[in-house]
């Protein structure tokens, strides 16, 4: 987004914003600054004594660096950078034109646009069965060649190796599942994080993944994301996931979020809240 070339005492370093608040402090004290980032000015003058370059690359970059002034901090170029990378995509591009046409003219006015464009997030939950392949050991320590399968009832004991599991999953992709989503332009510009978890009901371990959206969806973008899920649990996010082994005591089991039965479902909260309750009344067999 901007770039800082910032000058103290013959020592120069590039930054890149938005930047987190720890990193900003480290590089800062790289080139022996003390000062709070707050205090440090977008002073571009040979006299002072920290010098702050901010540019920017693109036509929309060039024109939001024009728009900061000496009074702004760095602190303060950091903070609507930051704003501004976690908006929705259609939220960047109304800000982007805003910005393009003049209608911005100080680092003020951008910082208000955003937050008229900033969102609160909406969550929604989505759940389906969580199944395990279990293989166990033989009395010399070899796993059998097939598996025995089973359903949540038997992995609610480990659920916290399975969310473990899950974490250690998402470290491997620096990408979060809902840049992978190519639907509708309703949807897409709703949808901001996918998070896979776990929900015990009575004993009963389920899949439960979190959407964080901008604004609720309709019924139709709520069967795209239903779509999509399901198929991130079969052969997406779910493929990955169900290769890495947990060992238990008896043998190697593998979680997965997807199974090939007619039971399968992908329910939002409402219909797994009914799931529950003709569960509960015998309704389900």
């Amino acid at each position: 987004m901007l770039n800082a070339i910032i000058t103290h005492k013959g020592n120069t370093l590039l930054l890149e914003f938005p930047c987190k608040r720890m990193l900003l402090a480290e590089h800062l004290a790289s080139i022996g600054i003390r000062s709070q980032p707050s205090d440090i000015k977008c002073i571009d003058e040979e006299d002072a004594p920290i010098q702050v370059k901010i540019y920017g690359e693109s036509e929309f970059d060039a024109k939001l660096a024009s728009l900061i002034s000496p009074e702004n901090s760095i602190q303060g170029v950091n903070g609507w950078c930051d704003i501004y990378h976690n908006l929705p995509y259609f939220n960047k591009q109304k800000v982007q034109a805003a910005v393009l046409n003049g209608e911005v003219s100080s680092l003020k006015d951008f910082g208000m646009l955003l937050m008229n464009q900033h969102t609160n997030n909406v969550t929604e939950h989505f759940y389906c069965p969580l199944v395990a392949s279990v293989y166990f050991r033989d009395e010399y320590g070899n796993c059998d060649d097939f598996p025995n399968e089973y359903e949540g009832d038997f992995l609610s004991p480990y659920e916290d190796r399975i969310r473990e599991l899950i974490q250690r999953e998402d470290g491997l992709d620096s990408e979060n599942l809902a840049a992978y989503f190519y639907g509708s332009n309703g949807a897409v510009g709703k949808l901001k994080e996918i998070h896979f978890g776990t929900q015990n009901v009575d004993g009963v371990l389920y899949g439960d993944i979190r959407v964080e959206l901008t604004e609720p969806l309709t019924p139709e973008e709520n069967e795209e994301i239903r779509e999509y899920l399901i198929g991130q649990c079969a052969d997406g996010y779910g493929e990955g996931l169900e290769q890495r082994e947990i060992r238990i005591p008896d043998g190697e089991m593998y979680v997965s979020f997807w199974n090939s039965g007619d039971d399968y479902f992908m329910y939002n909260e409402s219909e797994f809240d009914n799931y529950l309750h003709d569960l509960e009344m015998g309704g389900i067999q």
